[in-house]
Order: C-alpha cells, then sequence, then structure tokens
C-alpha cells in the first residue's frame, strides 16, 4: 500500500513539474523579448555584476531628467500600476539564471534599474519576494518621488540594498534637473526619504548627479550634505553624466571644478564617494545576440569599445553591429570624444 502512494507521489509531482515547465515557456513565448525585461549582468561600481530588470514596458516615469541616459520620458505619471506580473517576472529570470549558470556567469545582484521609475510597478514588492526564491540580493534604484506613499515604502522594504535619488534640495535647481511631474512636491518627497530611513533595514544609499552650471557648486553641496546628515545612510555617491544625456547641455562640471567638490564633499559629507569616471567594459550575456544588446542598451547605453567587446565574447562582429543599425534597432551617438549606442526608441 506504501508502494503504491509513493507511486501516485511520484506521478503527481511530475505531472505538476511538467504542467508547470510548459506554463512557463508559454509565458516567455507570450510576452514580447525576455532579454529586453531581464538584461546583463552589467558591471556596476557599487553591486559588482547585476543582472539587471527592467519592469516598465514603456519610459513611464515621475522625472523628465535632462540628464537621462534613456531620453525623453514618454509617460510622466505619479499613479502606482501594475506593470509585469511576478509570476512573468520569475519565469525570465529564471530561465535567463539558467543561461548564466551554464556559461559559468555569477551574478551578484539581482538590480531594479528600469528604463523610467521602478516604483510605479504596484506589485514592485511582489516581484521582489518572488525572486528572493533564486537567492540573490535584491537591489532597486529609484528617484525617491515616491516614498512619501506608504505602499511603496512598504515594497521597497523587502530589497536589500536602496539608491534614492537626491539631486537637489533646492526646489528650483530639482525642477531645471529633474523636470518633476506637477503634483510632486520637493519638501513632501525629502520628508518622505528621511521616514522610509527610519523603517528600512537594509543597506541605503543615495545617489546625486552632478550637472555642469546647475548643481555644481558649493552652496548646492552644502545644501545636499546638511539634508543627508538627518538620516542614516550607508554610502552617498556623488556622479557626473558619463553617457549621452537627453539634453545636450546637461553635461558633466569642468575637471577643476570637480576637484574642488570632491576636496569639499571627501572632508564634510560622512560616508561619501565621487564616481567620476565611467564604469569597466564587461558586459556578459547569455541569450541571442541582438536581443541581448537591445535589452542592456534599453536602459543602458553602451560606449561603442564595450559593445564591441560584447559581441566578439558572444560569437559576433562588426556586421552584426552594422544590421542592427541598417535596421534601425541601434542609433549611434558621439558624446564626450566617444561614440555610443542604444535602442531606437530610447528618445
Amino acid at each position: 500500500m506504501k508502494n503504491e502512494i509513493n507511486k501516485i507521489k511520484y506521478f503527481l509531482k511530475n505531472k505538476a513539474s511538467t504542467l508547470c515547465e510548459k506554463l512557463e515557456n508559454n509565458v516567455i513565448a507570450n510576452t514580447g523579448i525576455p532579454c529586453t525585461i531581464i538584461f546583463g549582468p552589467v558591471p556596476s561600481r557599487r553591486l559588482g555584476l547585476s543582472l539587471g530588470v527592467n519592469n516598465m514596458r514603456c519610459k513611464i516615469c515621475t522625472y523628465d531628467c535632462i540628464y537621462c541616459q534613456v531620453g525623453r520620458t514618454t509617460c510622466c505619471s505619479t499613479c502606482c500600476e501594475p506593470c509585469l506580473s511576478p509570476y512573468e517576472l520569475f519565469c525570465f529570470v529564471k530561465k535567463k539564471l539558467q543561461k548564466l549558470e551554464a556559461k559559468e556567469i555569477k551574478v551578484d545582484y539581482i538590480s531594479f534599474v528600469p528604463n523610467g521609475e521602478p516604483t510605479i510597478d504596484k506589485s514592485l514588492g511582489k516581484n521582489i519576494h518572488i525572486l528572493r526564491e533564486f537567492g540573490y540580493k535584491i537591489a532597486v534604484f529609484t528617484n525617491s518621488s515616491l516614498l512619501w506613499n506608504d505602499n511603496v515604502k512598504e515594497n521597497l522594504l523587502f530589497a536589500d540594498y536602496i539608491s534614492v535619488k537626491v539631486d537637489s534640495v533646492n526646489d528650483k535647481t530639482w525642477q531645471i534637473i529633474n523636470r518633476p511631474h506637477t503634483r510632486l512636491n520637493l519638501d513632501i518627497i525629502l520628508k518622505g526619504i528621511i521616514d522610509f530611513a527610519k523603517i528600512y533595514n537594509g543597506k541605503l544609499t543615495t545617489e546625486t548627479m552632478l550637472v555642469k552650471n546647475i548643481n555644481d557648486n558649493i552652496q548646492e553641496i552644502e545644501q545636499v550634505g546638511n539634508f543627508l546628515k538627518k538620516f542614516r545612510s550607508d554610502k552617498s555617491y556623488f556622479t557626473i553624466p558619463t553617457r549621452p544625456p537627453t539634453e545636450s547641455f546637461a553635461t558633466a562640471p569642468d575637471r577643476k571644478t570637480l576637484d574642488q567638490l570632491s576636496d569639499y564633499i571627501e572632508k564634510n559629507i560622512p560616508n561619501s564617494e565621487t564616481l567620476f569616471s565611467p564604469e569597466s567594459n564587461s558586459f556578459y550575456a547569455a541569450g541571442e545576440i541582438e536581443d541581448e544588446i537591445l535589452g542592456i542598451t534599453r536602459v543602458h547605453p553602451m560606449r561603442e569599445e564595450s559593445l564591441l567587446k560584447l559581441i566578439k565574447d558572444m560569437g559576433g562582429n562588426k556586421e552584426t553591429l552594422l544590421q542592427m543599425i541598417i535596421h534601425n534597432q541601434l542609433q549611434k551617438i558621439f558624446y564626450q570624444d566617444k561614440f555610443f549606442y542604444s535602442t531606437k526608441d530610447n528618445n
């Protein structure tokens, strides 16, 4: 009798496994190009090798930042709405991780860093929770604009690493750099950051983008520094535009200014770090060449040398890149004496 029960259990287990596999394959086959949703891993100066999650179906954001590397915001909104379902996302990540493991590529983080604002996704908390099954740490990069919303705070509590944006605490400067949705209020956003820091137990960092002739002065940095001292954070990063921005005037400060600001930041802002150089060229991929390139460049425009290296590592050549340009999949941009490539629909 016991043997018969075990046989039935074994049969049902196999049946369920087969059914789940079919369902996963159907989800992947019927939802666009998975590699535009899960991309990389890409090199991160903060997280090591980061497997990216683009949970925005188009560029939905609360801001239209002048320095954004993925172009103008196509839908400026403050309304939280569902994007990808948790099960869809689970299937995509599982498939990608299997391919990476087969190539012995190790991932340090799974990161929500989409071509929009990730906290707009009402399912973000569920997505983070279900991805924990894979055993990797989860990071979310947010522009902070919805941290006054209790539901958004609750969703982010599931992540191991949160990066919040603080480009300026001066309303006029904030309006110029971030071009926020008209319903947003800077004072409420800043209070939301402080309140979130009180309840979050993971690694919390801040990021401030320095833009030439806008917030690249001691007064602005002093104000940001004073605000950062009001809450607990593990690290405060100060960065500059290193890839083609939405607006051509949104460029990095000159070297003399950067040296002055670096000196001030180091001496006056605790746990701070300046990131003024480009990231590594070592991108990784484990799918079809064209799909992988589209997935990365939709969120992360690539320098020409980085892209050619990735194509070569995946068994392609310069003809692969040429064909993608001919078919209007990629666009070539000249910025700061270098060529970059991004997906055609980024702007």
